[in-house]
């Protein structure tokens, strides 16, 4: 799927697909076996735009915080609904920051229709164009298209990444399946900034993992982004709560070596 038909694409609201997202959902390929003893939270970016890159980047700096960005290759210097997208210089300059860059596909297919072969060479060659494009660290996190997977397909990828993320809303815990996160999602909805400030506020007395996405990050929005000023906000909320605002495998990282210890 180019970058030119995806703002016209919508992932199927048959009874057939609502049931199958709920057998995916409720299917938990890698469980999380270790609890949050402190709270984690991972900002992240689908696509990516190049505002996600640039002013989302500089909001998180602000407070020491590392984001992670999916990155659709197919879409790299190319321009749609979301604005301009990245090319290798954001990738580059991200990862120097200390960033992340995770893995989101190729084509930005719907994972949860394509037969699985064709799912799993558009994610090889995804991480492949990565590599040319100069991004030459091992790519760790995922995140579906359209939040769409199917219970069946999610094993496949818990031998490729170490965890993945979804757009079921909720935060992570002992027993979370580590290849379909839940997430809070920024968008053009004014609530959806209430509920994700009310879900980090909540977390300061309920350790979790809790994963905050977007998509572009300026005045001028899609549906699927957010402005500088509430992005700044849920950001600062988040340091005030004493949270760590880490990359995923960072946040991953500290809780497996919690267990352990």
């Amino acid at each position: 799927m180019t970058a030119a038909t995806l703002s016209a694409y919508q992932p199927s609201d048959s009874l057939l697909a609502k049931v199958r997202r709920r057998a995916a959902r409720f299917h938990r390929a890698r469980p999380l076996n270790a609890a949050p003893h402190r709270t984690r939270i991972c900002f992240t970016f689908d696509d990516f735009p190049k505002s996600a890159a640039d002013t989302g980047a500089e909001i998180l700096d602000e407070v020491g915080a590392k984001g992670c960005y999916y990155a659709c290759t197919g879409m790299a210097g190319t321009s749609n609904h979301l604005g301009d997208l990245f090319d290798g210089r954001d990738l580059k300059a991200l990862t120097a920051a200390g960033h992340e860059i995770g893995a989101h596909t190729q084509t930005h297919l719907d994972c949860s229709q394509a037969p699985a072969s064709i799912v799993l060479a558009d994610i090889d060659a995804n991480l492949r164009n990565l590599v040319s494009m100069g991004h030459n660290e091992i790519v760790r996190q995922f995140a579906w298209p359209y939040g769409e997977t199917r219970a069946e397909l999610k094993p496949r990828l818990a031998t490729r990444f170490d965890a993945v993320r979804g757009i079921h809303a909720g935060v992570n815990v002992k027993g979370s399946d580590l290849m379909q996160l839940t997430a809070l999602e920024l968008d053009a909805d004014d609530s959806s900034i209430e509920r994700a400030a009310a879900v980090i506020e909540a977390s300061a007395h309920n350790p979790s993992w809790i994963f905050v996405f977007t998509h572009d990050v300026r005045n001028n929005h899609s549906r699927w982004g957010t402005s500088p000023e509430h992005f700044r906000r849920i950001v600062r909320l988040a340091r005030d709560t004493g949270a760590r605002l880490q990359t995923p495998s960072d946040a991953l990282d500290a809780i497996i070596a919690r267990h352990k210890n």
